[in-house]
């Protein structure tokens, strides 16, 4: 896990770099519904979309579901590979309500064959690094998310993001799936 200081930039080509979201949702998350207008919807090299998500127990259902859109909108249809970014953002999401406090930021952004999620709330306490896994198998149902995150991203990390933090992972797209240029 790459934890970053507040001098240290966003990976490159993330949405804090250019955000940009669609239509407003009217949703219970009161956020953006990037999926229904996001840029890059028509499978063009790059686009963004970014949501606004209550910090309640039906962030991590919303997050799946717009994340699965959007994904599709950008023309990301690789079963393994969606189910496996839509695996990642739910852990992310799901651990920014548990451990967090205030509403939920999710932000998606493809360039090319990369796709960056980002996670943030308004707690400022970085997440701990994940643990190497026990010789010993722990039957426990918590406690695994980022170690999923850990072993399914291409890259991932934490940093400031004031008043809270931003949690976020890169993912490498087979060739098949990259959005057409």
């Amino acid at each position: 896990m790459n934890t970053t200081d507040t001098a240290t930039a966003t990976p490159a080509g993330t949405a804090a770099d250019g955000e940009q979201d669609g239509g407003q949702d009217g949703g219970q998350d009161g956020g953006q519904d990037g999926a229904d207008g996001a840029d890059g919807a028509d499978g063009a090299a790059g686009g963004a979309a970014v949501w606004a998500l209550a910090a309640e127990i039906r962030a991590a259902s919303r997050a799946r579901d717009l994340t699965a859109r959007t994904l599709r909108r950008w023309h990301v249809t690789d079963p393994a590979e969606t189910g496996d970014i839509v695996l990642m953002v739910d852990e992310l999401v799901t651990n920014a309500v548990v451990h967090g406090t205030g509403p939920v930021r999710l932000a998606l952004c493809i360039d090319g064959a990369v796709l960056t999620a980002e996670v943030g709330d308004a707690d400022p306490a970085a997440p701990a690094a994940p643990a190497a896994p026990p010789g010993v198998p722990d039957w426990s149902e918590g406690g695994r998310g980022l170690l999923l995150v850990a072993a399914l991203a291409t890259e991932f990390g934490a940093r400031p993001a004031p008043p809270g933090k931003t949690v976020w992972f890169t993912r490498h797209l087979t060739p098949r799936t990259a959005p057409a240029r």
